[in-house]
Protein backbone atom coordinates (compact mmCIF):
# COMPACT_ATOMS: atom_id res chain seq x y z
CA UNK A 1 0.00 0.00 0.00
CA UNK A 2 0.99 3.34 -0.53
CA UNK A 3 1.51 6.37 1.54
CA UNK A 4 -0.87 9.22 1.12
CA UNK A 5 1.67 12.43 0.81
CA UNK A 6 0.38 15.28 2.78
CA UNK A 7 -0.39 17.15 -0.80
CA UNK A 8 -2.63 14.04 -1.40
CA UNK A 9 -4.27 14.12 2.06
CA UNK A 10 -4.66 17.65 1.95
CA UNK A 11 -6.60 17.47 -1.70
CA UNK A 12 -8.81 14.57 -0.24
CA UNK A 13 -9.86 17.04 2.42
CA UNK A 14 -10.66 19.91 0.09
CA UNK A 15 -12.39 17.52 -2.30
CA UNK A 16 -14.64 16.41 0.91
CA UNK A 17 -14.65 19.43 2.23
CA UNK A 18 -16.06 20.69 -1.78
CA UNK A 19 -18.29 17.59 -1.57
CA UNK A 20 -20.14 18.35 1.85
CA UNK A 21 -20.14 22.03 0.98
CA UNK A 22 -22.05 21.10 -2.44
CA UNK A 23 -24.83 18.53 -0.43
CA UNK A 24 -25.32 21.43 2.26
CA UNK A 25 -25.72 24.71 0.11
CA UNK A 26 -27.10 22.95 -3.13
CA UNK A 27 -28.37 19.60 -2.98
CA UNK A 28 -30.47 19.81 0.19
CA UNK A 29 -31.84 23.42 -0.95
CA UNK A 30 -32.55 21.49 -3.88
CA UNK A 31 -34.04 18.80 -3.13
CA UNK A 32 -36.60 20.39 -0.51
CA UNK A 33 -37.42 23.00 -3.70
CA UNK A 34 -38.10 19.70 -5.41
CA UNK A 35 -40.69 18.70 -2.80
CA UNK A 36 -42.30 21.81 -2.68
CA UNK A 37 -42.67 21.89 -6.55
CA UNK A 38 -44.10 18.76 -6.49
CA UNK A 39 -46.20 19.11 -3.58
CA UNK A 40 -47.56 22.00 -5.63
CA UNK A 41 -47.91 20.42 -8.67
CA UNK A 42 -49.93 18.16 -7.41
CA UNK A 43 -52.13 20.69 -5.53
CA UNK A 44 -52.58 22.30 -9.14
CA UNK A 45 -53.37 19.23 -10.50
CA UNK A 46 -56.34 18.38 -8.50
CA UNK A 47 -57.39 22.30 -8.46
CA UNK A 48 -57.09 21.55 -12.54
CA UNK A 49 -59.18 18.26 -12.29
CA UNK A 50 -62.26 20.39 -10.04
CA UNK A 51 -61.89 22.75 -12.74
CA UNK A 52 -62.67 20.62 -15.41
CA UNK A 53 -65.61 19.31 -13.44
CA UNK A 54 -66.82 22.38 -12.98
CA UNK A 55 -66.43 23.36 -16.43
CA UNK A 56 -68.56 20.13 -17.96
CA UNK A 57 -70.87 20.78 -15.02
CA UNK A 58 -71.29 24.93 -15.90
CA UNK A 59 -73.62 24.63 -19.51
CA UNK A 60 -76.07 22.76 -17.25
CA UNK A 61 -75.91 24.95 -13.98
CA UNK A 62 -76.44 27.82 -16.45
CA UNK A 63 -79.78 26.28 -18.13
CA UNK A 64 -80.93 25.79 -14.87
CA UNK A 65 -80.71 29.38 -14.06
CA UNK A 66 -81.51 30.42 -16.76
CA UNK A 67 -84.94 28.03 -16.43
CA UNK A 68 -85.40 29.43 -13.26
CA UNK A 69 -85.38 33.40 -14.74
CA UNK A 70 -87.77 32.46 -16.48
CA UNK A 71 -89.68 30.70 -14.17
CA UNK A 72 -89.51 33.80 -11.39
CA UNK A 73 -89.40 36.40 -13.85
CA UNK A 74 -88.20 39.61 -12.34
CA UNK A 75 -89.01 38.52 -8.69
CA UNK A 76 -88.47 41.77 -7.15
CA UNK A 77 -90.68 43.48 -9.52
CA UNK A 78 -93.59 41.39 -8.36
CA UNK A 79 -93.67 42.57 -4.34
CA UNK A 80 -93.76 45.99 -4.96
CA UNK A 81 -92.56 48.99 -2.49
CA UNK A 82 -95.51 50.01 -0.10
CA UNK A 83 -98.61 48.40 0.15
CA UNK A 84 -100.68 49.33 -2.63
CA UNK A 85 -103.24 46.82 -1.75
CA UNK A 86 -106.26 48.54 -2.78
CA UNK A 87 -105.30 48.49 -6.11
CA UNK A 88 -104.42 44.89 -6.00
CA UNK A 89 -108.10 44.08 -4.29
CA UNK A 90 -109.86 46.01 -7.47
CA UNK A 91 -108.24 44.03 -10.02
CA UNK A 92 -109.13 41.27 -8.10
CA UNK A 93 -112.56 41.68 -7.87
CA UNK A 94 -112.74 42.80 -11.58
CA UNK A 95 -111.26 39.63 -12.78
CA UNK A 96 -113.21 37.76 -10.36
CA UNK A 97 -116.91 39.73 -12.42
CA UNK A 98 -115.05 39.28 -15.77
CA UNK A 99 -115.30 34.93 -15.20
CA UNK A 100 -118.94 35.88 -14.01
CA UNK A 101 -118.61 34.81 -10.78
CA UNK A 102 -120.90 35.85 -8.19
CA UNK A 103 -121.60 36.52 -4.39
CA UNK A 104 -118.36 38.45 -4.02
CA UNK A 105 -116.34 38.70 -0.70
CA UNK A 106 -112.62 40.23 -1.00
CA UNK A 107 -110.94 41.65 2.14
CA UNK A 108 -107.88 42.33 3.73
CA UNK A 109 -107.06 40.51 7.07
CA UNK A 110 -104.30 42.03 9.88
CA UNK A 111 -101.23 42.82 7.80
CA UNK A 112 -97.99 41.43 9.38
CA UNK A 113 -95.08 43.56 9.50
CA UNK A 114 -91.19 42.46 9.24
CA UNK A 115 -87.79 44.41 8.68
CA UNK A 116 -87.54 44.43 4.63
CA UNK A 117 -91.16 42.28 3.61
CA UNK A 118 -94.65 42.47 4.91
CA UNK A 119 -97.41 40.34 4.02
CA UNK A 120 -101.19 41.17 3.80
CA UNK A 121 -103.66 38.29 4.14
CA UNK A 122 -106.40 38.54 1.64
CA UNK A 123 -109.68 36.20 1.93
CA UNK A 124 -111.61 35.85 -0.95
CA UNK A 125 -115.83 33.85 -1.22
CA UNK A 126 -117.54 33.79 -4.44
CA UNK A 127 -119.71 31.49 -6.37
CA UNK A 128 -119.68 29.97 -9.57
CA UNK A 129 -119.07 27.17 -11.48
CA UNK A 130 -115.93 24.96 -11.52
CA UNK A 131 -114.73 26.01 -14.55
CA UNK A 132 -115.20 29.75 -14.34
CA UNK A 133 -113.43 29.13 -11.00
CA UNK A 134 -110.35 27.57 -12.50
CA UNK A 135 -110.81 30.41 -15.34
CA UNK A 136 -110.02 32.96 -11.88
CA UNK A 137 -107.09 31.09 -10.81
CA UNK A 138 -105.26 30.75 -14.17
CA UNK A 139 -106.15 34.61 -14.69
CA UNK A 140 -104.42 35.02 -11.19
CA UNK A 141 -101.50 33.61 -12.56
CA UNK A 142 -100.79 36.87 -15.05
CA UNK A 143 -101.38 39.23 -11.60
CA UNK A 144 -98.16 41.43 -11.66
CA UNK A 145 -97.73 40.77 -7.59
CA UNK A 146 -96.47 37.46 -6.31
CA UNK A 147 -99.83 35.97 -4.66
CA UNK A 148 -99.06 33.37 -1.91
CA UNK A 149 -102.50 31.05 -2.06
CA UNK A 150 -102.63 29.50 1.54
CA UNK A 151 -105.88 27.70 1.30
CA UNK A 152 -108.72 26.59 -0.80
CA UNK A 153 -112.09 25.44 0.05
CA UNK A 154 -114.95 24.41 -2.93
CA UNK A 155 -118.37 23.29 -1.16
CA UNK A 156 -120.61 22.20 -3.43
CA UNK A 157 -124.21 24.34 -3.16
CA UNK A 158 -126.49 21.44 -3.21
CA UNK A 159 -128.76 22.78 -5.58
CA UNK A 160 -127.39 19.72 -8.31
CA UNK A 161 -127.07 22.55 -10.92
CA UNK A 162 -122.82 22.37 -11.10
CA UNK A 163 -122.91 25.54 -8.16
CA UNK A 164 -119.58 25.78 -6.01
CA UNK A 165 -119.04 28.33 -3.22
CA UNK A 166 -114.97 28.71 -3.23
CA UNK A 167 -113.71 30.11 0.32
CA UNK A 168 -109.66 31.33 -0.12
CA UNK A 169 -106.79 32.68 2.20
CA UNK A 170 -103.89 34.26 -0.09
CA UNK A 171 -101.00 36.41 1.20
CA UNK A 172 -99.83 39.45 -1.12
CA UNK A 173 -96.07 41.01 0.11
CA UNK A 174 -94.85 44.55 -0.18
CA UNK A 175 -91.35 45.77 0.50
CA UNK A 176 -91.12 48.60 3.45
CA UNK A 177 -87.99 49.85 1.86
Amino acid sequence: MQKIEGKQFVMSIAVGALAITFMFLQYLPLDEKTKNLRAANAKLLTQNTAASVRQEVLPQRCEEVEKTKKEVGDFDAKIPVGRSHGLFLQNLTSVMQKQGLSELSVGPGTEIEASDLSQIPVSIRCKGKLVQIFKFFKAMEGFERIIQIEEVELTADGKFDGGITMQAKMNIFYRTN
